[in-house]
């Protein structure tokens, strides 16, 4: 039976540990807050198996960095970060230390911290990516809590990001709009053998549940939502090389991520105004 750790429990986290808890077939134990003693965090360091760090992307390198400072050995461990914007790189100072690294990203929405079992992963894709040991390792587990992984080239990480954020962020902020103008209704078009697609479905109904819950502002999450720059940036910097039109999108809909995140209050005027600017910055000259 695999030892499994969890080092952050925010809404990701949470949802994550209940659902390896029900299998059975895990030991499965959360370093819930960042005041846990250091002493203890290295005990459950070093007796874990697999190690997923659930933090937010800026917060990766310093839970690497603690993980190494641990003392713990990690040859042979297998670490994962949640991330879907970065790639098994930002914990690759944690291959160096004999650990399979890899990113096991659910293309779902979490709105909110979970105390109980939900049925989040049933059916969900996984996107795995990085050392083979670790992306089988993803494979299992991921199967074993009912979603569906699948491998992901290094290269093509950003570029799967950017379909979840507008699969699931941009979604939150369209309906915003939506919501300002008083309809009431919205009919959603299906679509027929579309694979590509479906791996983001079951994104977008999560998030159009969880605006039907708590309405748009309250179901927005992301890198905008979170007043990431550099994923933003990168998004952008991506779209800029790849699709002008995809771009002039992005920041259509990325504006209006913006406003409805002030909205939320999850961001103050002077990060909006940041990130107003830097939008301007790729609006592509006619």
């Amino acid at each position: 039976m695999d030892k499994i750790l969890l080092i952050g429990f925010g809404k990701l986290g949470s949802h994550l540990y209940y659902s390896l808890k029900s299998t059975g077939k895990y030991n499965v134990t959360a370093a819930k807050k960042r005041s846990t003693k250091k002493s203890i965090l290295a005990g459950l360091i070093r007796s874990a198996d697999v190690i997923f760090i659930c933090v937010q992307d800026s917060k990766i390198s310093k839970a690497a960095e603690s993980i190494i400072k641990s003392g713990a050995a990690l040859k042979n461990k297998t670490i994962f970060h949640t991330s879907g914007a970065l790639t098994s790189d930002a914990v690759a100072e944690l291959k160096q230390q004999g650990a399979y690294i890899g990113s096991f990203h659910p293309v779902q929405s979490f709105a909110k911290r979970t105390t109980s079992l939900t049925n989040s992963f049933k059916d969900i894709y996984i996107a795995a990516e990085g050392d083979k040991p670790a992306v089988k390792k993803a494979y299992s587990i991921a199967k074993s809590i009912g979603s569906v992984p699948l491998t992901i080239k290094k290269e093509n990480k950003v570029y799967h990001h950017i379909c979840c954020v507008m699969a699931s962020n941009f979604l939150s902020a369209l309906n915003g709009r939506i919501e300002e103008t008083g309809r009431k209704k919205i009919q959603i078009n299906g679509f027929n053998n579309l694979t590509f697609l479906n791996i983001y479905m079951p994104l977008a109904r999560q998030t159009l549940g969880n605006i039907a819950l708590h309405g748009a502002a309250g179901s927005l999450t992301g890198p905008i939502e979170r007043n990431d720059l550099t994923t933003v940036k990168h998004h952008l910097e991506a779209l800029k090389k790849s699709s002008k039109e995809l771009l002039s999108f992005y920041i259509l809909m990325g504006i209006e991520t913006v406003k409805l995140a002030l909205n939320k209050k999850s961001i103050t005027k002077t990060q909006s105004a940041n990130l107003y600017k830097l939008f301007s910055n790729y609006i592509i000259k006619q």
